[in-house]
Formats: structure tokens, C-alpha cells, sequence
């Protein structure tokens, strides 16, 4: 009878297997192919995967009947045989993103898990083939229609692959089946970056820590299902890709796009995105020690830090502009909403230089601004002003509507602000997982115009606030260690030299 397995996969088989395992072998790989419809390349490389995780579990321990049934061929389901013909309208806010990305930026964030031993890329592989099945919504590339951009499914192996790039690099989009997010390794590093049409850091972290147990679990340990992460064996819901914006539509009337320019700290813009990726690891209860101490939340301290940095980072003549911070606001906190999908707003700090004195007197004025900025009434405002701007542009074919996007987010979007703090916040696993996981990090994608951003996310006693820079100059990030460090905070550094 014909062997059906391609040569490359037999080859590869009878290299890593005794003489005497290869019909069993040959069994299983018949098997895995049989729910396999993708093409001949991406055929051969989901059942080399297959290998390769077969190898390292025997390796360490396993019989290849334990091993096999550990990677049982019924994890895949159909999700890889079926054709998919779902398509997916972008959301409200990812509208604006396409249409705003150019050759060297677009909308691109990273979360990041860091383990307490190194990834084993084969185990991670694998452990991403069988989550995909979970997550349709995220098995998709971007195509363009007449009037907007929307997400089409993709049937495909995707690949979990090392670490060679800048962190948010841009990714190639347009491709028949270029996905618009990928799983990266370094160390004992798992990250996934989103092209922000996808999912906000909400959904981005559902996905991670689904992926994560999955990859924990194909590694032996014993890791149960929990409220923050997906059973990769459940049904897929249309709530978890629904566009929820319109749960904030309001019949008050709304005017006007866009804020006064802000000020922009100094520093050329160089041609590489990002320049640098830093991070200050802080002590979650020495932060929040502080931040009590002064009578306000963790986000206010770090708020305060930041304006007196874009103050030491400003040019020397900054007119009537003002330091203007934006703070993004996931709304899922006012509406019962279940969405992988973009569901946040966001609020603005603002405050002129001569106003930014020290960290004590200028905290009741940005405990003062968060609190109004962060009330749902006024977020609901800004999300309908984003509406608005949909709604206006709807029927403008997509080819004329580019670049009008791109000039209002590269100089209404980016330059309202002078930088952006976005605070994950906790980071929650169950017990169980906690032996294998050191921290994790979030990293947003660099802005047009924004000389640096931040981010901040914790788990357990481990902060880890992230600054994105897009100049070489080192101001801003010179003058917060400073100011941390004279006020009690001393970061452990890590990121680009």
C-alpha cells in the first residue's frame, strides 16, 4: 500500500525514531494527516512539528505510546481540515488602524510572559497549533474592501518562531493568508504582538494565558482551568469577537474631533522603530506602599513621574502647549462585555510646564483630572466622537480614505499627546502556574510622533513599567530613574543598551 506521508516527514521520521517504532509512528502521523487540508508546505511543517514534539518528549522520559497520546492527533479537531469562509467588519476603533500604518509604523503591542526555565520551541509549537482552534476570531488576515478593511479567515499552521526583531516590529500584511499577530521566543521569553485590529490588552492576555497552560500542560504539569484563560476544547462564542462600541452609543450630541496640539519632548525621530525598549522592575508593594503614603493609586504616582520627565525632556521653549498624557480606559469595566476585541478609551491628563513643580504638589491636580477623565459619562463621550469620525468616513471608497486617516491620526491622534501611560494592571494566574512563571511585561508599539510611551503591568510582587522610545536622546528616560531613585524607588534595569 502507498505510504500517503510526504518523503521530507518519513525522512525526518526514520532520523529521529528507532527502526522498530516506525509503525506506530507511521500510524499516528497518518492520522494527524488525515485532519490536515492546508497546503503541501504547511502540511509538511505541522507534521514535522509533530516530530520534533514527539522527539523531545521521548527524549525526556516518555514511551512513544505515552507521548503520542500526551499529543493525541484528536486535539486538533477539524479546525485545520475544514475551509473556513467567516469574515470579520473591523470594530469601531481598529477602523483607524490600516488606514493609519505606513511601511515603518503601525499599531503593533506585545505582551510578554517570562518563565523560570527556557522555552522548549517544539512544546511551544505545538502548544499554539491546538490553541488556535479556540480563537477563530484570531486565525485571520486583513484584506481590503471597497470602503474599510476587514479580517477574512485564514487556514494556515501558525508558527511559533524566534525572536529576531525589534519588539512591535511591523508585520507584512497583504499576503493570501499573512497573519496579523505572531507567537515569538527568546529564552525563557514567550511574547505575542497584536496588530492592534485584533484585540486590545485584554484580549491579548486571555490568548497568552491559554496559551501558556496549554504549553504547561503538553510539558507534564498539572494545570487546571481557570476564569482568565479559554478551555482550548470549548466552543468559540460570537461574543468573543462582537463589536461592542455601540453598548456606549448616547443621544446627547458630541462636537469636534480633536484636542489642541500637545507639547512634544525633544529628540530627533530616527528611521528605526523603535529606538529603545526599557524596563524598571519595581517591587508591586514598595509602589504601591508609596502610592498609599501619598493617598493616591499606583497609575497617579506613575503619572507624576512621567510629568516631571516630559518637563526635563522638553525643548526650551514650549509656547502655550501643554504636557498632555494619554490614559487609556478599558471600558469593560462599565459595560458586560465578554469581547476579545478592542474595547477600551481613553482620557487625557494635561498640564502646563510651569505648572509640573514637584511630585507632592502636583498629585491632587492628576487624582483630580483621572478621576473626571475616567468617569464613564466622559469616556462615553469620547468613544461617540470616535463613532463620529467612523460614521462620516463610511461611505468614502477606502482608496481616498487612507490618506486622510493616516494625516488625522499621525497629527490629531499622536500629537494631542505628548506620551501615553496604559496600565494592564494585574496579571492573574492560579497557584499552579505560579512555580513556572516569573513575571510578565507589556510593551506598547511605537507612536508617529511621541518621543516615548509607557506601560505598566504586575505580577505578584513584580512590576514591570515599559518605556517604548522613539528618539536617541535620553531624557526622559534619565530624568525617571532619577526621580525614582531620589524618591525611595530603585528600578532593576533591563532592555536596549
Amino acid at each position: 500500500m502507498r505510504n500517503p506521508l510526504p518523503r521530507s516527514c518519513q525522512r525526518e521520521a526514520e532520523k529521529l525514531f528507532s527502526v522498530e517504532e516506525q509503525p506506530k509512528l507511521r500510524a499516528y502521523l497518518i492520522d494527524v494527516l488525515a485532519r490536515l487540508n492546508l497546503t503541501t508546505k504547511h502540511t509538511e511543517q505541522m507534521l514535522s512539528d509533530h516530530l520534533q514534539a514527539l522527539h523531545y518528549l521521548t527524549e525526556h522520559g516518555l514511551t512513544l505510546e505515552a507521548a503520542m497520546e500526551r499529543l493525541s492527533s484528536a486535539q486538533l479537531s477539524d479546525f485545520y481540515l475544514k475551509e473556513r469562509k467567516e469574515w470579520y467588519p473591523l470594530d469601531h476603533a481598529a477602523k483607524i488602524y490600516p488606514l493609519s500604518m505606513s511601511l515603518k509604523r503601525m499599531m503593533v503591542f506585545r505582551v510578554s510572559c517570562y518563565l523560570k526555565e527556557p522555552v522548549v520551541p517544539a512544546m511551544l509549537q505545538m502548544a499554539l497549533t491546538y490553541t488556535m482552534k479556540r480563537f477563530p476570531y484570531f486565525a485571520t488576515t486583513i484584506k481590503c474592501g471597497f470602503f474599510w478593511h476587514y479580517l477574512d479567515s485564514a487556514t494556515r499552521r501558525f508558527a511559533a518562531r524566534p525572536e529576531t526583531k525589534l519588539p512591535c516590529s511591523v508585520m507584512k500584511l497583504g499576503s493570501v493568508a499573512s497573519p496579523s499577530f505572531r507567537v515569538i521566543y527568546y529564552q525563557n521569553r514567550i511574547s505575542v504582538e497584536f496588530f492592534h485590529i485584533l484585540a486590545d490588552g485584554t484580549g491579548a492576555l486571555i490568548f497568552l494565558r491559554t496559551l501558556l497552560k496549554t504549553y504547561l500542560r503538553l510539558m507534564g504539569e498539572e494545570i487546571p482551568e481557570f476564569q482568565d484563560a479559554f478551555d482550548i476544547d470549548g466552543t468559540p462564542q460570537p461574543v468573543e469577537w462582537s463589536d461592542d462600541f455601540p453598548l456606549c452609543d448616547k443621544p446627547n450630541e458630541v462636537h469636534g474631533f480633536a484636542d489642541k496640539p500637545a507639547m512634544q519632548m525633544r529628540g530627533m525621530l530616527p528611521y528605526e522603530q523603535p529606538n529603545r525598549v526599557l524596563h524598571f522592575n519595581f517591587s508591586t508593594e514598595a509602589l504601591l506602599k508609596q502610592a498609599r503614603s501619598k493617598g493616591v493609586t499606583i497609575t497617579a504616582l506613575l503619572l507624576g513621574y512621567m510629568l516631571l520627565a516630559c518637563k526635563d525632556a522638553a525643548p526650551s521653549h514650549t509656547g502655550k502647549r501643554k504636557i498632555q498624557i494619554q490614559l487609556p480606559v478599558n471600558m469593560r469595566k462599565f459595560y458586560p462585555s465578554t469581547t476579545l476585541r478592542n474595547f477600551s478609551m481613553y482620557c487625557g491628563l494635561r498640564l502646563l510646564p510651569s505648572e509640573v513643580t514637584t511630585l507632592d504638589d502636583i498629585l491632587p491636580e492628576i487624582t483630580r483630572q483621572v478621576k473626571a477623565g475616567t468617569a464613564k459619562e466622559a469616556l462615553d463621550q469620547t468613544m461617540q466622537l470616535s463613532r463620529k469620525l467612523v460614521r462620516y468616513l463610511r461611505f468614502v471608497p477606502l482608496i481616498v480614505k487612507r490618506p486622510i486617516a493616516y494625516l488625522i491620526y499621525g497629527f490629531l491622534g499622536d500629537g494631542v499627546f505628548t506620551s501615553t501611560l496604559s496600565n494592564l494592571g494585574e496579571v492573574k494566574t492560579p497557584p499552579e502556574m505560579e512555580r513556572y512563571v516569573d513575571k510578565f511585561d507589556f510593551v506598547l508599539g511605537p507612536p508617529i510622533q511621541n518621543r516615548a510611551v509607557c506601560s505598566l503591568c504586575s505580577y505578584h510582587d513584580k512590576a514591570v513599567f515599559t518605556v517604548v522610545k522613539n528618539t536617541t536622546l535620553t531624557a526622559f528616560e534619565d530624568s525617571l530613574y532619577r526621580h525614582f531613585t531620589e524618591n525611595g524607588l530603585t528600578p532593576y534595569m533591563e532592555g536596549s543598551d
